[in-house]
């Protein structure tokens, strides 16, 4: 695991776009552009991390947003898997290792939040001992599944 910085911008780039072309449905899909990670990188609230292949290919990547304020003791952690790497338990490496950091940073509570389709993000995230806190019902229509879809609120106490 390292932490990403703006010299990793175009595997995160390249990462968030192999994400947006599967219609991922995700916060890194919001990456249009390179100049776009600049904002990532500015925002000290916000820290990347990745794990490499031995080819030095980003594999995986995770998001945390530390809160601010009152909120400080708080993250909130998005995470993704390159398609050709999934089911390796990359995710799940990458989050605990994260929150070993986290915790060592004064962090006391992680959270994420998780589309109700997405199996897979569900097992990691539980593999990784959190636990369903609630869910916003009918968060969004989805035209793939032609029905709404609920958001799962998930937290970890560190």
């Amino acid at each position: 695991m390292k932490k990403l910085t703006r010299q990793d911008a175009e595997e995160i780039y390249e990462l968030c776009s192999l994400l947006r072309d599967e219609n991922a449905r995700m916060s890194f899909t919001d990456i249009i552009s390179i100049d776009d990670l600049e904002l990532w990188f500015k925002d000290e609230s916000i820290s990347l991390y990745g794990i490499y292949d031995a080819e030095d290919h980003l594999t995986a990547m995770l998001k945390s947003t530390r809160g601010k304020g009152n909120k400080a003791h708080s993250a909130y952690l998005a995470a993704a898997v390159h398609p050709n790497y999934r089911k390796q338990s990359l995710a799940s490496e990458l989050t605990l290792k994260v929150l070993d950091k986290l915790k060592s940073e004064g962090i006391l509570i992680a959270r994420t939040y998780i589309y109700s389709w997405n199996t897979a993000s569900i097992a990691t995230i539980e593999k990784c001992g959190f636990q369903m806190s609630g869910r916003v019902m009918m968060h969004e229509y989805d035209e793939i599944s032609g029905g709404y879809i609920d958001d799962l609120i998930y937290y970890k106490m560190l």
